[in-house]
C-alpha cells in the first residue's frame, strides 16, 4: 500500500512529530503507523464492550476489506483536535451497531493532507490548514441472522 507523505513541516503534524530533527519520511511513517495501531486497540476495546469481536491482522494492510468508513477531521486551533480518535470511534461504532455485527476484521489507515485548507473565516488561515482522514476498512465475517 502506497502512503502519501505530506509536507513534514506543517503545523497539523505537530502532535505526531514535535521537533524539527524528527521531520523525516521514515519517522513520519513510524509515528503514523504507531498512531494507527493505537486507534485500532482503542476501537477493539470499545467494540468488545458492546459485544462485537474485532480482530486486526498482524499485517493489517493485507486484509481484503469489503466495507469502508471514512471520517475527516479538519485542522483547528486546538492542534490535537484532528487526532482525537473518540470523534472517529463514535461514527464507526454507530455504523457497526446499525449492521448488528458481532464479528469483524478491520484495520485503520490514516492519511494527513497538509494542502487542504478549511476556510473558517473567509480568508486563508494557514494555522488551521490540513485534514486528517481516517479510513476504517473492514471485512464482515458473519452477520447475525
Amino acid at each position: 500500500m502506497e502512503r502519501k507523505i505530506p509536507k513534514l513541516n506543517a503545523s497539523i503534524l505537530r502532535p505526531l512529530i514535535e521537533s524539527e530533527e524528527d521531520q523525516t519520511e521514515k519517522n513520519y511513517i513510524k509515528e503514523i503507523q504507531k498512531f494507527e495501531r493505537s486507534c485500532e486497540n482503542s476501537l477493539i476495546r470499545i467494540l468488545s464492550g458492546i459485544g462485537t469481536t474485532a480482530i486486526v491482522k498482524t499485517d493489517p494492510y493485507s486484509l481484503p476489506y469489503n466495507r469502508e468508513i471514512i471520517v475527516n477531521l479538519n485542522g483547528e486551533s486546538y492542534l490535537n483536535g484532528p487526532y482525537e480518535f473518540h470523534r472517529v470511534a463514535r461514527v464507526i461504532t454507530r455504523e457497526i451497531l446499525g449492521y448488528d455485527l458481532y464479528k469483524i476484521r478491520f484495520y485503520i489507515f490514516i492519511e494527513v493532507d497538509t494542502d487542504y485548507l478549511y476556510n473558517w473565516f473567509g480568508d486563508n488561515v494557514e494555522m488551521f490548514s490540513g485534514r486528517v482522514t481516517y479510513k476504517f476498512r473492514y471485512h464482515i465475517r458473519k452477520e447475525r441472522q
